[in-house]
């Protein structure tokens, strides 16, 4: 086969030779191209692969320390309603005495359980109270560095526009002891 190869290329004429080989140059520079377009590709596309990767490495990183903060900060939130024993009555009759503020009803609602925490609560309603008092009241409950908090709040204007009536909840977080109280 090589033989006839050779045989049949020097039957060839010069000219003949010489498309020839232009012809073989040109199929041997076309594939040499064609290779280096589709590795340059594949390795443009592996680098921006890596790019992308530093960056979700680097967010990850960021994310990392977030996260570390956030544990710490719930790690202290949950020691802190560990040892918490706030008596949700006594708070808000300790705030109402220091801003003054009539309280028409109290009412205890059932308790809401998530996990090993229990959140008392206790619905409150404010006839006829100046904004003022009022806000004095909501800052006093919730300013206390403690987890009682208003879960919910509804302010009605009274029909003379000075006063408001008030209906809020009131909660607090407390670890669940071991004998179920």
């Amino acid at each position: 086969m090589k033989e006839k190869l050779i045989e049949a290329i020097s039957n060839f004429s010069e000219r003949e030779r010489t498309i020839l080989v232009a012809f073989l140059t040109f199929v041997m520079i076309f594939i040499f191209v064609t290779v280096w377009f589709f590795m340059s590709s594949a390795i443009d596309d592996r680098k921006d692969t890596i790019v992308e990767q530093e960056k979700m490495i680097q967010e990850m990183v960021s994310k990392k320390e977030l996260f570390k903060k956030a544990k710490a900060e719930a790690t202290k939130m949950q020691d802190s309603i560990d040892s918490s024993n706030v008596n949700l009555n006594s708070d808000i009759s300790a705030v109402k005495e220091s801003v003054g503020i009539p309280i028409s009803s109290i009412k205890e609602i059932k308790p809401r359980k998530k996990g090993d925490i229990n959140i008392e609560r206790i619905e409150l309603s404010l006839r006829e109270v100046p904004l003022d008092q009022t806000l004095t009241f909501l800052y006093g409950l919730e300013n206390k560095g403690r987890y009682v908090f208003v879960d919910s709040i509804t302010i009605k204007k009274r029909f003379n526009k000075q006063n408001y009536d008030v209906s809020l909840v009131v909660a607090a977080m407390k670890k669940e002891s071991a004998n179920g109280e």
